[in-house]
């Protein structure tokens, strides 16, 4: 009746196989939308970073002064730099005011 390595027929092969081939769909619609999902978070990450940058880092150079294109003739003169304009001063933020610790609260008494 039961003989080793028949199993129980043809029926529950490819009943097995079908829930084998179910189970894979299912696991590769997961791993796509996993996928999908850690592309999105990196990508609009990405771009929350870079607006964050525009909006709070360091103030961009402006664009070079253009130059005549005459050469100098002579290397051996130095220029002094000159202050920077009152419109390119660096601004500081105002100063706040400074944190106190404060006391921890004390047990209750019993």
């Amino acid at each position: 009746m039961f003989e080793p390595g028949m199993g129980w027929g043809g029926i529950t092969h490819a009943i097995g196989a079908v829930v084998y081939g179910l189970f894979a769909l299912v696991m590769l619609v997961i791993f796509v939308a996993l996928v999908a999902l850690l592309v999105r978070f990196l990508w609009i990450g990405t771009k929350a970073a870079q607006v964050y940058l525009d909006k709070n880092g360091p103030a961009k150079p402006a664009a070079p002064v253009s130059r005549s294109t005459a050469t100098p003739t002579s290397t051996a003169t130095a220029t002094v730099p000159t202050a920077m304009p009152a419109s390119a001063q660096p601004t500081t933020a105002p100063a706040t005011k400074p944190r106190t610790p404060r006391t921890p609260p004390t047990p209750p008494v019993v």
